[in-house]
Protein backbone atom coordinates (compact mmCIF):
# COMPACT_ATOMS: atom_id res chain seq x y z
CA UNK A 1 0.00 0.00 0.00
CA UNK A 2 1.58 3.57 -0.72
CA UNK A 3 3.16 4.67 2.48
CA UNK A 4 1.54 8.44 1.56
CA UNK A 5 -2.16 7.26 1.81
CA UNK A 6 -1.25 5.26 4.77
CA UNK A 7 0.15 8.56 6.70
CA UNK A 8 -2.87 10.25 5.51
CA UNK A 9 -5.81 7.79 7.21
CA UNK A 10 -5.03 9.67 10.63
CA UNK A 11 -5.97 13.07 9.60
CA UNK A 12 -9.21 11.45 7.32
CA UNK A 13 -10.42 9.78 10.65
CA UNK A 14 -9.38 13.23 12.39
CA UNK A 15 -11.47 15.49 9.99
CA UNK A 16 -14.69 12.72 9.08
CA UNK A 17 -14.75 11.16 12.17
CA UNK A 18 -14.31 7.48 12.32
CA UNK A 19 -17.56 6.49 11.23
CA UNK A 20 -17.51 8.19 8.36
CA UNK A 21 -14.23 7.13 7.06
CA UNK A 22 -15.65 3.71 7.13
CA UNK A 23 -19.16 4.21 5.55
CA UNK A 24 -17.59 5.95 2.72
CA UNK A 25 -14.82 3.02 2.33
CA UNK A 26 -17.54 0.46 2.56
CA UNK A 27 -19.62 2.14 -0.09
CA UNK A 28 -16.60 2.63 -2.39
CA UNK A 29 -15.92 -1.31 -2.28
CA UNK A 30 -19.84 -1.82 -2.63
CA UNK A 31 -20.05 0.29 -6.18
CA UNK A 32 -16.87 -1.76 -7.01
CA UNK A 33 -18.36 -5.35 -6.41
CA UNK A 34 -21.83 -4.08 -7.62
CA UNK A 35 -20.10 -3.13 -10.74
CA UNK A 36 -18.14 -6.00 -11.42
CA UNK A 37 -20.95 -8.38 -11.24
CA UNK A 38 -23.35 -6.43 -13.20
CA UNK A 39 -21.03 -6.33 -15.96
CA UNK A 40 -20.63 -10.51 -15.37
CA UNK A 41 -24.43 -10.65 -15.66
CA UNK A 42 -24.67 -8.67 -19.08
CA UNK A 43 -22.30 -10.62 -20.43
CA UNK A 44 -23.84 -14.15 -19.71
CA UNK A 45 -27.00 -12.36 -20.83
CA UNK A 46 -25.25 -11.47 -24.20
CA UNK A 47 -23.78 -15.15 -24.05
CA UNK A 48 -27.54 -16.80 -23.78
CA UNK A 49 -28.98 -14.44 -26.05
CA UNK A 50 -26.43 -15.05 -28.78
CA UNK A 51 -28.01 -17.90 -30.86
CA UNK A 52 -26.12 -20.75 -32.23
CA UNK A 53 -27.00 -21.36 -36.17
CA UNK A 54 -27.24 -24.66 -37.83
CA UNK A 55 -28.34 -26.86 -40.99
CA UNK A 56 -29.67 -30.14 -40.79
CA UNK A 57 -29.60 -32.76 -43.32
CA UNK A 58 -31.30 -35.79 -44.47
CA UNK A 59 -31.61 -38.25 -47.24
CA UNK A 60 -32.97 -41.52 -48.65
CA UNK A 61 -33.47 -43.05 -51.62
CA UNK A 62 -36.38 -44.24 -53.20
CA UNK A 63 -38.15 -46.47 -55.98
CA UNK A 64 -40.75 -44.67 -57.94
CA UNK A 65 -43.84 -46.68 -57.78
CA UNK A 66 -45.35 -44.94 -60.85
CA UNK A 67 -44.65 -44.21 -64.37
CA UNK A 68 -46.14 -42.46 -67.63
CA UNK A 69 -45.63 -43.19 -71.42
CA UNK A 70 -46.02 -41.31 -74.58
CA UNK A 71 -45.69 -42.50 -77.38
CA UNK A 72 -47.04 -41.08 -80.89
CA UNK A 73 -47.53 -43.24 -84.28
CA UNK A 74 -47.94 -41.31 -87.62
CA UNK A 75 -49.06 -41.91 -91.01
CA UNK A 76 -48.79 -39.78 -94.48
CA UNK A 77 -50.80 -40.66 -97.64
CA UNK A 78 -51.83 -38.91 -100.86
CA UNK A 79 -55.42 -39.23 -99.62
CA UNK A 80 -57.45 -38.67 -96.34
CA UNK A 81 -59.00 -42.34 -96.38
CA UNK A 82 -54.77 -44.14 -97.36
CA UNK A 83 -53.82 -41.87 -94.68
CA UNK A 84 -56.03 -43.00 -91.76
CA UNK A 85 -56.13 -46.50 -93.07
CA UNK A 86 -52.28 -46.74 -92.16
CA UNK A 87 -52.47 -44.73 -89.10
CA UNK A 88 -55.18 -47.72 -87.93
CA UNK A 89 -52.70 -50.73 -88.51
CA UNK A 90 -50.00 -48.18 -86.75
CA UNK A 91 -52.19 -48.01 -83.88
CA UNK A 92 -53.44 -51.33 -83.91
CA UNK A 93 -49.91 -53.11 -83.85
CA UNK A 94 -48.63 -50.05 -81.14
CA UNK A 95 -51.74 -51.76 -78.89
CA UNK A 96 -50.74 -55.44 -79.76
CA UNK A 97 -47.48 -54.15 -78.12
CA UNK A 98 -48.78 -52.95 -75.23
CA UNK A 99 -51.17 -55.75 -74.70
CA UNK A 100 -48.14 -57.63 -74.59
CA UNK A 101 -46.88 -55.96 -71.66
CA UNK A 102 -49.57 -56.55 -70.14
CA UNK A 103 -50.71 -53.16 -69.48
CA UNK A 104 -54.59 -52.62 -68.55
CA UNK A 105 -57.08 -51.16 -70.83
CA UNK A 106 -57.60 -48.55 -68.44
CA UNK A 107 -53.83 -47.84 -67.86
CA UNK A 108 -53.84 -46.95 -71.81
CA UNK A 109 -55.44 -44.05 -72.89
CA UNK A 110 -55.62 -42.96 -76.69
CA UNK A 111 -56.10 -39.43 -77.89
CA UNK A 112 -57.72 -37.87 -80.59
CA UNK A 113 -56.26 -37.56 -84.27
CA UNK A 114 -54.75 -34.59 -85.54
CA UNK A 115 -54.85 -34.05 -88.88
CA UNK A 116 -52.36 -31.81 -90.89
CA UNK A 117 -52.77 -30.87 -94.76
CA UNK A 118 -49.53 -30.43 -96.56
CA UNK A 119 -49.54 -28.48 -99.46
CA UNK A 120 -47.67 -28.41 -102.62
CA UNK A 121 -45.33 -25.65 -103.02
CA UNK A 122 -44.67 -23.03 -105.76
CA UNK A 123 -40.86 -22.88 -107.81
CA UNK A 124 -40.84 -19.68 -105.02
CA UNK A 125 -41.09 -22.14 -101.96
CA UNK A 126 -44.48 -20.80 -101.22
CA UNK A 127 -47.24 -22.83 -100.38
CA UNK A 128 -50.10 -23.00 -103.35
CA UNK A 129 -53.26 -24.43 -103.08
CA UNK A 130 -52.59 -27.90 -103.85
CA UNK A 131 -52.78 -30.58 -101.31
CA UNK A 132 -49.99 -32.91 -101.73
CA UNK A 133 -50.30 -35.20 -98.70
CA UNK A 134 -52.26 -35.59 -95.12
CA UNK A 135 -50.48 -36.02 -91.80
CA UNK A 136 -52.59 -38.03 -89.22
CA UNK A 137 -50.95 -38.49 -85.84
CA UNK A 138 -52.57 -39.92 -82.87
CA UNK A 139 -50.66 -39.68 -79.61
CA UNK A 140 -51.09 -43.16 -76.86
CA UNK A 141 -50.30 -42.64 -72.92
CA UNK A 142 -49.97 -45.47 -70.41
CA UNK A 143 -49.90 -44.70 -66.81
CA UNK A 144 -49.18 -46.96 -64.59
CA UNK A 145 -47.72 -48.91 -61.42
CA UNK A 146 -45.67 -51.53 -63.79
CA UNK A 147 -43.06 -49.19 -63.70
CA UNK A 148 -40.49 -51.66 -65.35
CA UNK A 149 -42.28 -52.40 -67.95
CA UNK A 150 -42.84 -48.35 -68.84
CA UNK A 151 -39.15 -48.42 -69.09
CA UNK A 152 -38.54 -51.60 -71.35
CA UNK A 153 -41.70 -50.58 -73.86
CA UNK A 154 -39.65 -46.93 -74.03
CA UNK A 155 -36.71 -48.94 -75.08
CA UNK A 156 -38.62 -51.13 -77.53
CA UNK A 157 -41.40 -49.53 -78.98
CA UNK A 158 -39.41 -48.19 -81.78
CA UNK A 159 -38.95 -51.82 -82.68
CA UNK A 160 -42.08 -51.10 -84.60
CA UNK A 161 -40.73 -49.06 -87.22
CA UNK A 162 -39.11 -52.05 -88.80
CA UNK A 163 -42.84 -53.38 -89.56
CA UNK A 164 -43.45 -50.03 -91.26
CA UNK A 165 -45.26 -47.78 -88.29
CA UNK A 166 -43.78 -44.21 -87.99
CA UNK A 167 -43.39 -43.61 -84.40
CA UNK A 168 -41.92 -41.60 -82.03
CA UNK A 169 -41.73 -42.80 -78.65
CA UNK A 170 -41.20 -40.25 -75.54
CA UNK A 171 -38.78 -40.86 -72.32
CA UNK A 172 -40.73 -42.14 -69.84
CA UNK A 173 -41.65 -39.97 -66.37
CA UNK A 174 -41.24 -42.31 -63.26
CA UNK A 175 -43.02 -40.91 -59.78
CA UNK A 176 -42.97 -41.57 -56.13
CA UNK A 177 -46.59 -41.66 -55.09
CA UNK A 178 -45.87 -41.31 -51.49
CA UNK A 179 -43.61 -38.71 -51.72
CA UNK A 180 -45.20 -36.45 -49.20
CA UNK A 181 -45.05 -38.62 -46.28
CA UNK A 182 -41.13 -39.41 -47.41
CA UNK A 183 -40.79 -35.74 -46.94
CA UNK A 184 -42.30 -35.63 -43.83
CA UNK A 185 -39.88 -38.13 -42.23
CA UNK A 186 -37.15 -36.44 -43.91
CA UNK A 187 -38.25 -33.21 -41.71
CA UNK A 188 -38.03 -35.03 -38.99
CA UNK A 189 -34.79 -36.37 -39.87
CA UNK A 190 -33.21 -33.59 -40.70
CA UNK A 191 -33.80 -31.59 -37.63
CA UNK A 192 -32.65 -34.41 -35.87
CA UNK A 193 -29.18 -33.53 -37.43
CA UNK A 194 -29.44 -30.00 -36.72
CA UNK A 195 -29.70 -30.44 -33.41
CA UNK A 196 -27.02 -33.37 -33.39
CA UNK A 197 -25.15 -30.67 -34.91
CA UNK A 198 -25.73 -28.01 -32.34
CA UNK A 199 -25.11 -30.05 -29.45
CA UNK A 200 -21.75 -30.78 -30.78
CA UNK A 201 -20.68 -27.60 -31.34
CA UNK A 202 -22.11 -26.40 -27.89
CA UNK A 203 -19.60 -28.70 -26.07
CA UNK A 204 -16.74 -28.09 -27.73
CA UNK A 205 -17.16 -24.51 -26.29
CA UNK A 206 -18.16 -25.79 -22.37
CA UNK A 207 -22.22 -25.01 -22.74
CA UNK A 208 -25.43 -26.25 -23.91
CA UNK A 209 -27.63 -26.10 -26.25
CA UNK A 210 -31.37 -24.13 -24.84
CA UNK A 211 -34.21 -23.77 -26.65
CA UNK A 212 -35.15 -23.64 -30.44
CA UNK A 213 -35.46 -19.68 -31.68
CA UNK A 214 -36.35 -20.77 -35.01
CA UNK A 215 -36.39 -23.03 -37.49
CA UNK A 216 -37.04 -22.94 -41.76
CA UNK A 217 -37.48 -25.41 -44.04
CA UNK A 218 -35.33 -25.35 -47.67
CA UNK A 219 -36.25 -26.91 -50.65
CA UNK A 220 -36.55 -30.73 -51.33
CA UNK A 221 -33.70 -32.24 -54.10
CA UNK A 222 -35.63 -35.35 -55.93
CA UNK A 223 -32.00 -35.97 -57.89
CA UNK A 224 -31.20 -39.29 -59.27
CA UNK A 225 -29.03 -41.98 -57.13
CA UNK A 226 -25.27 -40.43 -56.75
CA UNK A 227 -26.18 -37.06 -58.35
CA UNK A 228 -24.70 -33.98 -56.36
CA UNK A 229 -27.61 -31.51 -58.74
CA UNK A 230 -29.07 -29.00 -56.57
CA UNK A 231 -30.93 -26.16 -57.33
CA UNK A 232 -32.59 -22.97 -54.91
CA UNK A 233 -35.80 -23.89 -56.19
CA UNK A 234 -35.48 -27.47 -55.50
CA UNK A 235 -34.99 -30.50 -58.32
CA UNK A 236 -37.60 -32.83 -58.82
CA UNK A 237 -36.67 -35.40 -60.92
CA UNK A 238 -38.52 -38.14 -63.43
CA UNK A 239 -36.05 -39.48 -65.37
CA UNK A 240 -35.26 -42.51 -63.19
CA UNK A 241 -36.60 -45.09 -61.63
CA UNK A 242 -34.61 -44.99 -58.33
CA UNK A 243 -33.96 -41.67 -56.84
CA UNK A 244 -32.82 -39.68 -53.91
CA UNK A 245 -34.61 -37.14 -52.18
CA UNK A 246 -32.48 -34.85 -49.81
CA UNK A 247 -33.96 -32.43 -47.18
CA UNK A 248 -32.33 -29.33 -45.50
CA UNK A 249 -33.57 -27.29 -42.56
CA UNK A 250 -31.97 -24.26 -41.14
CA UNK A 251 -32.46 -23.82 -36.94
CA UNK A 252 -31.19 -21.38 -34.43
CA UNK A 253 -30.68 -22.74 -30.69
CA UNK A 254 -30.25 -20.43 -27.86
CA UNK A 255 -26.82 -21.48 -26.08
CA UNK A 256 -27.00 -21.98 -22.22
CA UNK A 257 -23.98 -21.45 -20.13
Amino acid sequence: MNDSFVNRIPPLIKNFGFGMFCLGATLALGVVLSSQSIGNAIVRIKMQDAPIQVKGVAEIEVVSDRATWRGTVRARAKTLSQAFEILETGTNKLRAMLVAYEFKADEINACEVDTTIVFAKNSKAENTNVIESYVLSQGTTVRTMNVVSVRDLAFRATDLIKEGVEIDSGAPSYYVSVLESIKLTLLEKATENGYERASLLARGSKSEVGGLISASQGVFQIVPVGSTDISDYGVSDTSTINKTVKAVVTLAYQIEQ
